[in-house]
């Protein structure tokens, strides 16, 4: 018994040990998953405008407006800070963010002024009705797009 409870107690200390030893190996993790969840979040919003920019949601000026809000708070919010350096792809894991980000910063930033823009627009199309948001649809796209292409590994 005295035996297995041995064995036990290692192996426990080495799963500890190998955990915090992951977890110390990428002080990027924390910044990584938070970007993640306001990606995540942005997502399910474009979603919502989107079915009904498509005609497949009826629109409803309380869920347009929300979504067009919640995306506006998250445009306002990327910054460089949910970006330090050294949290791209291959070196943190699960991230995508490509190097350029760091060596075009500039751009990069200029990209996240065209999000905020389109967002801005969003909202005031949001509150009106369909037909707006349909027409705005394409620049908010086309921001998220422009940065995705020349930022962001495609997942495989």
């Amino acid at each position: 018994m005295t035996s297995k409870l041995v064995v036990f107690t290692v192996f426990a200390s080495l799963s500890a040990f190998a955990s915090f030893a992951q977890e110390a190996e990428d002080p990027f993790k924390d910044v990584i998953e938070t970007r993640h969840g306001l990606m995540l979040q942005m997502a399910s919003d474009l979603g919502a405008l989107g079915a009904i920019a498509k005609g497949t949601t009826a629109y409803d000026q309380a869920t347009a407006t929300k979504a067009a809000s919640n995306i506006a708070a998250i445009a306002s919010v990327i910054s460089m800070a949910q970006f330090p350096a050294g949290s791209e792809v291959e070196k943190s894991a699960d991230s995508f963010a490509l190097p350029d980000i760091w060596a075009k910063q500039d751009d990069f930033l200029a990209k996240i002024a065209d999000l905020n823009d389109a967002a801005a627009m969003m909202q005031t199309a949001a509150a009106k009705n369909g037909d707006a948001i349909k027409a705005s649809m394409a620049q908010l796209g086309g921001a998220c797009s422009a940065c995705h292409k020349a930022y962001r590994q495609p997942e495989s």
